[in-house]
């Protein structure tokens, strides 16, 4: 039955609703890869600063200890030991006690945990004992520590948004 010529039509065409779609997903094709990158920009600036507070925290330790760097307990090289060390109140010699405890003087050099990597989401770190070897990243820890250097590292084959490799930061 036709319809009187004043009549109003409710409801979207086909074609309209295709329409519709197209330009959603069109600005979600362009939305995504920046959203992506921030992502990515975030994670790399979480390393970065994790980096620089641990490797400052280990610098601070060997240069109060005498260059000893911290992981050392008079016997053997441990992560343990590494941030008991950080975490910790020191005296000369290395050995640790709660914060405030009398004739510990030194740290403690890190006030929150080293946590995770954010590009593998591993906490663990391999600590390169002197003498020991380690030369590529591999994703297998979250951080590696070369004892006798005092150098700290993300261990992860990732890159950042600019290229440079994790490992290299």
């Amino acid at each position: 039955m036709p319809q009187p010529p004043d009549a109003r039509r409710s409801g979207f065409t086909l074609f309209e609703i295709l329409l519709a779609v197209t330009i959603v997903l069109l600005l979600a094709g362009m939305v995504l890869p920046a959203y992506q990158n921030s992502v990515e920009n975030a994670e790399a600036a979480a390393v970065r600063q994790t980096l620089e507070r641990t490797r400052t925290a280990i610098e601070y330790y060997a240069f109060q200890h005498d260059g000893q760097t911290p992981g050392w307990d008079g016997a053997s090289w441990t992560v343990q030991t590494f941030l008991d060390q950080l975490r910790l109140a020191s005296d000369a010699g290395g050995n640790v006690a709660p914060v405030g405890t009398v004739g510990y003087p030194y740290g403690p050099y890190l006030k929150v945990d080293i946590g995770e990597n954010p590009f593998n989401g591993l906490d663990s770190i391999l600590l390169v004992a002197p003498g020991d070897g380690f030369s590529a990243p591999d994703d297998s820890t979250g951080w590696v520590y070369y004892a006798e250097t005092g150098d700290f590292r993300a261990n992860t084959t990732e890159t950042t948004p600019g290229g440079t490799p994790v490992w290299e930061l």
